[in-house]
């Protein structure tokens, strides 16, 4: 018998006997494992036109569930009613474009140094050029959609626009650590706001385990002893302390955790305390948020 499978991405075969495909390929052309592999940038409207048909076609034909696709769609809709919008200025939006375009220029032609003008005895003498590296894997600058969307989400636009890079960036790559746990299945989303919707903010998940990841930005920075406590509090209203942290000029912090609760309705709190160890709140929560699933 011939042994024919079907192109994956690229032109590769694919493997031959995945389930749901009579001709032996994989449905779509992509294997269960491709396609959560390229579930993120699905979901994010961020592949192009044929690994998008692959992907819907894959999920039409394959009889796997493929939860991820669920799970990953529905952080994106959490985020946009749950975090005020903070509208870029125009001119923003222009010079991200022009860059892109003239990126996508310079991948089309092949490598090469450019020949410099000749330079006069007055003139500031050029940079030497450099040459150009090939194109950046798809996934480079997939990664870097998907957490320039993030940023925008939870009101990054506020570093960028004050010029503070080096945490926006900081920020950018806590939020997608927090995203890539958001998108697994069975886990929970919250989005931490203060009380009076003036402070810091911040997204939240739980794993399926109980492990929590949690990205903050705008809280005032501590110090000596001080530290910002993350607690969990469930049905019963008592909070449980889950660990502290201290935060720097930036107001950017990212705090990691386990052994919480992994029921939907659960909320996570932040609070100011004098020093580490505290086994009640001093005040009140400066964020706070409900932890939901999808």
């Amino acid at each position: 018998m011939t042994d024919e499978r079907r192109p994956g991405p690229g032109g590769a075969p694919g493997p031959a006997g995945t389930p749901g495909d009579p001709d032996g390929g994989a449905p779509g052309g992509l294997t269960c494992d491709q396609v959560r592999e390229l579930a993120a940038s699905f979901v994010l409207d961020a592949l192009d036109a044929d690994e998008a048909a692959a992907v819907r076609r894959h999920l039409t034909d394959c009889p796997e569930p493929h939860p991820e696709i669920a799970e990953l769609g529905a952080v994106v809709p959490v985020l946009l009613e749950s975090v005020p919008r903070i509208e870029p200025p125009a001119a923003l939006r222009t010079r991200i474009l022009d860059a892109a375009a003239a990126d996508r220029q310079g991948r089309a032609r092949p490598s090469a140094v450019t020949a410099m003008p000749p330079v006069s005895s007055t003139s500031v003498p050029p940079p030497t050029p450099i040459e150009r590296s090939r194109a950046t894997p798809r996934r480079t600058w997939i990664a870097a959609i998907a957490a320039v969307l993030a940023i925008a989400l939870v009101g990054g636009w506020n570093l960028l626009l004050q010029g503070q890079l080096d945490q926006a960036r900081n920020y950018e790559q806590q939020v997608a650590t927090v995203l890539r746990v958001a998108g697994q299945p069975g886990a929970l989303t919250a989005i931490l706001t203060p009380e009076d919707g003036s402070g810091p903010t911040g997204i939240a998940a739980i794993d399926s385990q109980g492990a929590v990841r949690i990205a903050m930005r705008d809280l005032a920075p501590t110090s000596g002893p001080e530290v910002y406590e993350a607690w969990v509090i469930g049905g019963d209203g008592v909070p449980v302390a889950i660990g502290g942290f201290q935060v720097g000029p930036s107001g950017v912090a990212y705090f990691e955790g386990s052994g919480v609760p992994t029921e939907s309705g659960i909320v996570l709190a932040l609070t100011r305390e004098p020093g580490p160890g505290a086994t009640a709140p001093s005040g009140s929560p400066v964020s706070a948020g409900t932890a939901t699933a999808g």
